[in-house]
C-alpha cells in the first residue's frame, strides 16, 4: 500500500464512523424524547385522574383562583383539600389539612390554569355558583441538557358532584 491509499483508507473509514456516530446521537436522542414522552403522559394521566377522583368527592369549593383551589369537605368542619400550581418550582401539589399531607401530582409544569364554570357552563369567578373546573397545562423534560416541551396541552372538565346546590 502507499501512502496516498492509506489516506484515502483512513478518510473513508474516518466518514463512515462519522455517520454511524451521528446515527447513533440522532436515535439516542428520539429515544429519550419518546421515554419522557410517555413518562409525562403517565405522570399527567394519573394526576388528572387523581384530582378528578378527589375534587368529585370534595364538598364545597371554598377558594378559587387560576392557580388554586380550596374545597371543604361536608362532614369534617375544619378539613380543606388544596390544590397549588407554583410557576417557581414548575410543580402541581395537593394538600389535605385532615392529614397534613402534601403529594406532589406533577412536575416539570410550565403552564398551568384552572378556570371556574357555573351550572350552565358559563365560566365564572364566584366560588357559590361554580360547578364545573377546566383545567389545562403543558409540561416539558430536558433532552440531553436543552429543555424541550415534548407534551401537548392537557385539558380537563371535573364536575363537583357533592357541590351543595
Amino acid at each position: 500500500m502507499t501512502l496516498i491509499e492509506m489516506l484515502v483508507a483512513v478518510a473513508v473509514g474516518s466518514l463512515i464512523l462519522m455517520v454511524v456516530a451521528m446515527v447513533f446521537m440522532n436515535s439516542t436522542r428520539a429515544f429519550a424524547a419518546v421515554s419522557n414522552y410517555v413518562s409525562m403522559d403517565t405522570d399527567s394521566r394519573n394526576a388528572l385522574d387523581h384530582m378528578t377522583q378527589e375534587i368529585r368527592q370534595a364538598g364545597n369549593l371554598v377558594a378559587f383562583s387560576p392557580t388554586q383551589l380550596k374545597f371543604g369537605y361536608h362532614a369534617q368542619t375544619n378539613s380543606l383539600l388544596v390544590f397549588n400550581w407554583d410557576a417557581t418550582s414548575g410543580q402541581l401539589t395537593e394538600w389535605n389539612t385532615a392529614d397534613t399531607t402534601t403529594n406532589i401530582l406533577l412536575k416539570g409544569c410550565d403552564q398551568l390554569a384552572f378556570t371556574l364554570y357555573n351550572a350552565s357552563f358559563a365560566p365564572t369567578t364566584n366560588c357559590a355558583q361554580g360547578k364545573g373546573i377546566s383545567v389545562t397545562w403543558t409540561c416539558s423534560r430536558t433532552i440531553l441538557g436543552s429543555k424541550s416541551t415534548t407534551e401537548d396541552m392537557q385539558q380537563a372538565l371535573i364536575v363537583i358532584r357533592n357541590k351543595p346546590l
